[in-house]
Formats: structure tokens, sequence, C-alpha cells
């Protein structure tokens, strides 16, 4: 937990308390996820007490067979709890078909995988 100025009392990791106020750090690139899949996460969110939800491209979508797209996308979502705020940060990786819909959204087994990700493009 920390006291953090013009917000008040907040619980989460060390890495999410250490970026509050400030912009998720977004991957350039394409990734036609990003919206889809955060009103996907802030319809959830919001049947838990979700004051905010942030989304972020972290990293270009590719295509599978199908044609859908599917790529990492970086949430920050903040909870309204009793005297006090509680936040989460986390990479999904998710799967929209071409015409925008949701089709599945997954965290990865290993946070490596969205690291990894991103520097594929780079090479």
């Amino acid at each position: 937990m920390s006291m953090v100025p013009g917000t008040g009392l907040v619980k989460g990791t060390s890495a999410a308390l250490q970026t509050i106020g400030q912009p998720l750090p977004e991957v350039p690139g394409r990734n036609r996820t990003v919206d889809t899949c955060r009103a996907t996460v802030l319809s959830e969110a919001t049947k838990a007490g979700m004051k905010q939800v942030e989304a972020v491209s972290a990293g270009a979508d590719r295509t599978d067979k199908k044609g859908d797209y599917f790529a990492p996308v970086l949430f920050r979502i903040t909870y309204e709890r009793p005297m006090m705020y509680e936040v989460r940060e986390a990479a999904m990786i998710c799967v929209v078909s071409r015409k925008g819909a949701i089709v599945d959204a997954y965290m990865p087994a290993d946070e490596s995988v969205v690291t990894q990700w991103t520097d594929l493009k780079r090479r």
C-alpha cells in the first residue's frame, strides 16, 4: 500500500504503484485488438467495482489461419475499495475477429511471452 498524492491510499504491486499517474507504456505498431478487448474487460471489471480501465498495445497484432487478429494488450485497472483504491496491471493476449468481435482473451502462462512478442518485431 502507498499514499498517492491527489489519489489517496492505494493498494497494488510495487510495479503498479510506481506508475500511478503516468500513462501506460505503449508499444508502437498496429494492434486492432485494443479497443475491443478494453470494452470486454471494462464490462467485466464494472461488476467488480472498477473505477477506471486503461489499455494500450503491448505489441503489434498478427493474424491466425482464420483471419482473426491476436496481440498483447497491457491493462491497468483501478478498483474502488472501502477507504482506498486497488490497482492491478496485467498483459493479456486478445483475439478479435475481422468483424471486430471478441473471440478470446487470456493471460499468457509466462510474462516473457509479451516481451518476446515485442522483440520479434524489432528483428
